[in-house]
């Protein structure tokens, strides 16, 4: 007999904004530099994360997840650039998050 499961599920953002920042930072891998798009595109994912109750904190592992599935970033090895693009990333997620 399997015990119920009490944890409650994490609020996620919407499954098309997640796909949305997988194509602009597929883009910014490819092009080595982030896209202006990302930018309005943060603050929807923020914005909607407020609306949800979705903390920072959360919303960072988010964009990490989806950052790290990238199949152009699982396949590289470590690179200056790549690591810089993923700060810059958290930076301007953070930004956009507490800018209100």
């Amino acid at each position: 007999m399997m015990a119920f499961d009490r944890t409650p599920s994490l609020p996620n953002l919407d499954p098309k904004t997640v796909e949305a920042i997988r194509a602009v930072l597929t883009t910014s891998v490819a092009q080595g530099n982030h896209a202006d798009s990302l930018r309005d595109l943060l603050c929807t994912a923020a914005a909607e994360a407020r609306e949800k109750g979705i903390q920072a904190e959360r919303l960072l592992v988010i964009l990490k997840d989806v950052w790290y599935s990238l199949p152009e970033v699982a396949k590289a090895q470590s690179s200056t650039a790549e690591n810089a693009l993923l700060q810059e990333l958290i930076s301007r997620c953070i930004q956009e998050y507490y800018a209100v």
